[in-house]
């Protein structure tokens, strides 16, 4: 129950950027009420990561960088600022992945991996599942390198959909292709339920610290 609201809430949260930045009504209300689910699951992300109070310290050194910045070269499009959502998670999707992926760490879907299975994983597993996690992290990159492309060379109506509609679709394609591709591939391994593998987002703080911990 506490997944399906969480996806209906991101759901209308992305269908309500996409038709605020299609409408060009940039008014600091509208912008600052958009971008508030945005700046509070970062700072929550960031309590998780770093700890309240690193977070509480690291606040203000970044207000200070943002307003140095805008200073400097000028408040952002608007429109560009309702994309920083969809920039900054996947920029921080790709470095959480990417950042395991360092011969001194264990990857970080090998990880879940492991927690997932009631068994230990044997060597082809292992493989495959730091390619998976090579995967995903290809897939945040291609997001980040698609939406700076059209939202430099295409129109502000195909962006939003591709960074507010089609975003989340994009990432449960890839997420259903890669579990039929791996029971396909591995049938004499018992698989953990599909929504298990969810764990893979709303688990993957305290994997990554496993992980490290390895």
């Amino acid at each position: 129950m506490g997944q399906f609201a969480s996806l209906s809430a991101f759901v209308a949260y992305q269908l309500v950027l996409h038709k605020l930045t299609t409408s060009g009504q940039f008014t600091p209300v509208l912008l600052s009420l958009a971008l508030l689910p945005f700046v509070a699951g970062a700072v929550w992300t960031s309590v998780i990561e770093l700890g309240l109070r690193r977070t509480l310290l690291g606040m203000p050194i970044v207000a200070l960088v943002a307003v140095a910045a805008a200073s400097c070269c000028g408040l952002p499009d608007a429109a560009f600022m309702l994309g920083l959502p969809h920039l900054t998670a996947n920029l921080f999707l790709l470095w959480f992945f990417a950042r395991t992926l360092k011969p001194s760490r264990e990857p970080l879907i090998t990880t879940i991996a492991r927690r997932l299975s009631a068994a230990s994983l044997t060597a082809e597993l292992e493989r495959y599942t730091r390619r998976v996690t090579v995967a995903w992290s290809l897939f945040f990159a291609l997001q980040i390198v698609i939406s700076l492309a059209l939202y430099a060379f295409g129109s502000l109506a195909a962006w939003s959909t591709f960074i507010n509609v089609l975003n989340g679709p994009a990432v449960a394609l890839m997420f259903v292709g890669e579990y039929g591709y791996r029971v396909l591939r591995f049938r004499d391994v018992e698989h953990s339920p599909l929504l298990a593998g969810l764990d893979i987002f709303s688990c993957g703080p305290a994997a990554a610290k496993a992980a490290k911990a390895r």
